[in-house]
């Protein structure tokens, strides 16, 4: 059912994934692609895509994305449809809350919300680049922790200083 992953990276430019696995990281944008066989009246469904872990209590989802999947009438045979979700890959605060962390062996799975027995996954194809607990905010936090020392000394270092 995923017939194709794409990854979107900003100033680059959408790059084909490698099937055995994909590297991605914050400010990314994972497109799956999905073929779905359907034989109905026409309606539209929804594409439910998540990253996350598969472990003992199931999957845990940690970024999740939807997209319209629209079916054409087809009331005799099946027709294939082809549907498309973009999950935005968000990095996790320094404190480690929200989006997702660093890592190696990341899960993927795609299903019809409406539907949730029709479904398709990938598992451990998925790693994400980076130092863990969110470089960016670390890096900001590491630059402001002098700067804000800075201005808590200077009065005491100025104090009685004629001008």
């Amino acid at each position: 059912m995923i017939s194709g992953l794409e990854i979107y990276r900003p100033g680059i430019g959408w790059l084909l994934g490698e099937p055995e696995r994909v590297i991605l990281s914050p400010g990314d944008v994972l497109r799956v692609s999905v073929n779905v066989p359907y034989r109905g009246p026409a309606q539209t469904f929804t594409l439910y895509g998540g990253m996350g872990q598969r472990g003992f209590f199931g999957f845990d989802e940690i970024l999740v994305a939807r997209a319209a999947l629209p079916c054409p009438e087809s009331p005799d045979k099946y027709t294939s449809v082809s549907g498309i979700v973009d999950i935005e890959i968000l990095g996790s605060a320094f404190t480690g809350i929200g989006g997702i962390s660093a890592g190696v062996n990341y899960d993927l799975y795609v299903k019809i919300e409406e539907k949730p027995e029709i479904w398709a996954g990938i598992d451990n194809i998925i790693d994400i680049a980076g130092e863990d607990g969110g470089s960016n905010s670390t890096g900001m936090l590491g630059m402001m922790l002098p700067l804000m020392m800075l201005g808590m000394v200077m009065p005491l270092v100025t104090e009685g200083v004629k001008e």
